[in-house]
């Protein structure tokens, strides 16, 4: 390991073999960074486990307390993936439940100046852009992308390969495999860009066209349009996933 001589590490933290940590770092009694990781100056470490390989950047706080009046202070994390990317002037807050858990997945790409509010949960290979802030109890499947001055209100749900476009008001859950632009956001359509990246066939591309119109461009109600899908459309593949989280939310959808 490679400990930069200004960088305050408490005795208590565990630091993995190869790991980095710049200049006036403080790495507090309950962190756990990995293998490899590399730390920038000035950040701040604790109560959080931060995975092989990751990275934190320059002034980047995880681990905070989560921002929540009356709160008393319990035992609880930020989790951060193997190889995720966290820049600098970032903010993960510790969950707010005694054991539990803020998680930022395997390979995420957080840029800087980012806000993520305690009990959140990214999966793999979530890119969340400059300024954008995402409020307690937010969830986010894989590969999505919010952009750039976001901001997501509490236990919001985005789907996987959804698309937030830059400076977004996000009050209600966004369709996987959906984009979404605006204040407050609306459906623009599919994350093509996304569909052909991670190699969905053109098949199931139609077949989630077919969903789209469906769901924001058919006039039926949010229950009919998921009624319409369940009955004319195949239930397997990506299609069934998105019907799945439309019926599972519970602040309605973003159409």
């Amino acid at each position: 390991m490679n400990i930069h001589p200004t960088a305050l590490v408490d005795s208590a933290a565990r630091i993995g073999e190869g790991a980095v940590i710049g200049p006036w770092c403080v790495i507090g009694p309950r962190a756990a960074i990995g293998q490899g990781c590399v730390i920038g100056p000035y950040a701040q470490v604790d109560w959080a486990e931060i995975g092989d390989g990751a990275q934190v950047g320059a002034k980047s706080i995880i681990g905070g307390d989560p921002q929540i009046y009356r709160w008393k202070s319990v035992d609880s994390w930020v989790k951060v993936g193997e190889g995720a990317l966290v820049n600098e002037m970032t903010i993960v807050h510790r969950s707010m439940y005694e054991g539990g858990a803020t998680e930022i997945g395997p390979r995420c790409y957080v840029m800087s100046q980012v806000h993520i509010g305690h009990d959140c949960a990214l999966d793999e290979e979530v890119t969340v852009t400059t300024l954008a802030g995402l409020s307690g109890h937010v969830r986010v499947g894989p590969r999505a992308v919010i952009g750039g001055a976001a901001g997501v209100h509490q236990f919001v749900r985005i789907g996987e390969m959804a698309m937030v476009g830059g400076m977004s008001r996000i009050v209600q859950d966004v369709a996987p495999f959906f984009t979404v632009v605006g204040a407050p956001a609306r459906a623009e359509g599919l994350n093509t860009y996304a569909l052909k990246k991670y190699s969905i066939p053109p098949a199931e591309r139609l077949e989630l066209k077919r969903a789209y119109k469906t769901l924001a461009r058919s006039g039926l109600s949010l229950a009919g349009a998921i009624e319409a899908i369940g009955r004319d459309q195949p239930q397997t593949g990506p299609v069934a996933r998105l019907r799945a989280f439309l019926l599972e939310s519970e602040r309605g959808v973003t159409l």
